[in-house]
This record gives structure tokens, sequence and C-alpha cells, in this order.
């Protein structure tokens, strides 16, 4: 976006494409939404499988199950905790490479698993395999939420030996939502954590592929986010939307109690801080709709994690400030303080649309904000 005031980079907090997984979910077809409706998916569309609506039911907008959000900026450790029964299933999948573990074809058979989809110790391949291990195991070649996508070694940016493969949470139109793991995508201290970005679905040197129901269920499934069931493939369900209501109304943990001075602040105690500053300087945000927003743009944009680094284009911190140096302008600190990033982040916010929610659907328009 050349000319944006802020960024005029590629998606935030990027990495070099490594390998990582798809999963199975339900499919979510918008029902009685209108255009703008699908706007406001992620913060106004509620399960309405009981409407009585008639609309057209063309996909426009589809998830795979379960609050994935949650899972950005989870370690390995954080996943094995959320997953035990699938760690031994997917061992063989982690093989140490370029230095750190969280591979992402073992993020893609822990995903996998939790959606209930058993794909074998270590069967599938290299990243760059997943998506002739997927044909071959009677998956269709599209563009769903809870399939994956693979690319072949050296096609776009993945590795040029291993290829890469990530999950494709979310379809919006022509845009899909990915969450992946491995080398390159260092979050909190350095540690590998699950990423997210959104990519187009064309032009990308990728194959997309989603399970049609034939695959093996793994045992005891769950996804850790959510209490819906699980079905072994894919199903509809009609959206009724509400711009009051939002449907990933999840704020992970929250340090509203916060007293430190924001120096290498957690994710937790970052929410805090920007709690408290909307509680005293923007009062008119103090809302589960603009918090709701703020939290899932910063969540998408950095894991609300004060280091956060795009190495391609040089965006840091929470609010991803391109070019870095402007958050300098809320303070000197603001390579460490996550509280100076944030109250840039929310001057930001205030000045270019007026409230998070609007940024929000800034982002959901332009995959950016």
């Amino acid at each position: 976006m050349s000319g944006h005031p802020r960024r005029g980079r590629p998606r935030p907090f990027h990495r070099r494409l490594l390998p990582i997984v798809a999963v199975l979910c339900v499919v979510m077809t918008t029902g009685a939404c209108n255009p703008l409706d699908v706007l406001h998916f992620l913060a106004g569309c509620k399960d309405g499988s009981s409407s009585s609506s008639s609309a057209s039911s063309s996909t426009v907008a589809s998830t795979a199950k379960g609050e994935w959000t949650k899972l950005i900026g989870k370690t390995e450790g954080e996943i094995k905790r959320m997953w035990p029964d699938y760690v031994t299933p997917c061992s063989g999948y982690n093989v140490l490479y370029a230095g750190t573990t969280l591979q992402c074809t073992w993020w893609a058979c822990m995903r996998q698993h939790a959606l209930g989809h058993d794909l074998g110790q270590g069967s599938w391949g290299d990243g760059g395999s997943w998506g002739a291990s997927a044909k071959a195991h009677g998956w269709k070649q599209g563009a769903k939420a809870g399939g994956i996508i693979s690319w072949a070694p050296g096609s776009g940016d993945a590795d040029g030996r291993y290829g890469h493969v990530a999950v494709v949470e979310q379809v919006d139109g022509d845009n899909v939502h990915i969450s992946e793991g491995g080398a390159g995508f260092e979050g909190r201290n350095g540690v590998v954590t699950i990423h997210t970005r959104v990519i187009p679905i064309h032009g990308t040197g990728a194959t997309f592929w989603y399970p049609d129901g034939n695959t093996t269920a793994a045992s005891k499934p769950s996804d850790g986010t959510s209490s819906s069931s699980q079905g072994s493939s894919a199903t509809s369900t009609k959206w009724t939307c509400s711009a009051s209501s939002s449907d990933d109304s999840d704020t992970g943990t929250v340090n509203v109690k916060y007293s430190g001075n924001g120096y290498h602040a957690s994710p937790e105690d970052a929410k805090g801080i920007a709690k408290q500053m909307i509680a005293s300087g923007y009062k008119e945000w103090d809302n589960d709709n603009d918090w709701q927003a703020l939290v899932w743009i910063w969540q998408h944009e950095s894991g609300w994690q004060w280091n956060a680094t795009n190495p391609t284009s040089g965006a840091y911190g929470i609010p991803q400030s391109y070019p870095a140096s402007k958050l300098a302008a809320a303070g000197s600190d603001w390579k460490d303080n996550a509280a100076t990033q944030i109250k840039w982040g929310l001057q930001y916010i205030k000045q270019r649309y007026g409230s998070p929610h609007q940024a929000k659907e800034f982002w959901l328009r332009n995959n950016a904000y």
C-alpha cells in the first residue's frame, strides 16, 4: 500500500515461509449477511443455524472451527500442554531445523489432530510434499477453511529444500488467513511461536487442499478453543449478523491490575496497559465492541509482543509501526516499552480511523490498517 501514512509494506509481522498445516473444520457460509455484514464477520456474526432467512448462501466468508486466534503467539511448550494426547503421534514431524523446533509440519499435525484428523507419524513429509500427500489421502483441491496451503521448495518465499505448508484458518473472499510455525517466527523472548498472516488465494505459487470427510478421525479430538462439536467432514451453517455482537469475544488473559512501567511487558500485561489507557484517555472506546476490535487487530499484527519485528519491512512493536522509528514520537524507550508502543498505537488509530472498530473494518477490507 504505497503512500500509506504508516506502512507501505507487506502484511504485518511476516516471516520467511516455512512448512505448516491446515485443518478440517466447519465451513461457515454466510446466509443472511449482506456485504457490510461480512465485514463484521469476525466482530459481529453469530452462529445462526436456526435462522429462517431464505437469502442465498454463497460462500463469502468461512472460518475453521474454534477461536483460532487464541492459538497465535503460543510456543511449542504451550501447544503441548494444550494437546498432550497429540505430542507422540506428531513427534515424527518435529525435526531440528535451522537451530529451532516447532516445525511447520509439527504444528500442522498437531492442529489436524485437534480438528479430528490423524496424519500419521511423519508420513506426509516435508512442507512442500503436503499437497501431494493430501491428494493421495483423498483431499480435494481448493481454498477452504480447515484445509492446507502447500508451497513446493523454492516456490514463492518457501524454503528452497523443504517448501512450506500452512493451515487455512479463515477464508474472506479472495484472501485467506493462515496459521504457521517454524524457523523465522520468533515471538516473545526470541522463542518460536505460532504466527498468522493474510495472503491472496491466487498468485501465491502454492496449492490449496481440504479434507473430503474420508480421513481417519483422531481419538478425543479437541481444538482447545471451543466446545462445539467436531465432525469428520465439512458442514455448512448459516450466520446472522449484528454489529453489536462479537464472535471473537475472547480477549485471552488480560492483567487489568498491571502496575509496571511497560518495560518488556508480556502480552497479558500489555493488554492490561491498553485497558487502562482506554479507560483514562479514550473513554469513548471503553466498550466491548472497540475493545474486542483492538485485541483482534494487534493479535493479528504482533501477538501483542513488544519485540515483534517484520524482517522484510522492519515494522516493529505491538502496533507494527512502519517505519519503526515513528514509535519514538511517543517516547525514547519505544524499542523496549510496551506502554510507549501502545500509546503511539492508540493515537494512530484515533487520528487515522477514529476508533478500533473502524480500524478493524479497514483491516478486513485491506489486510492491513
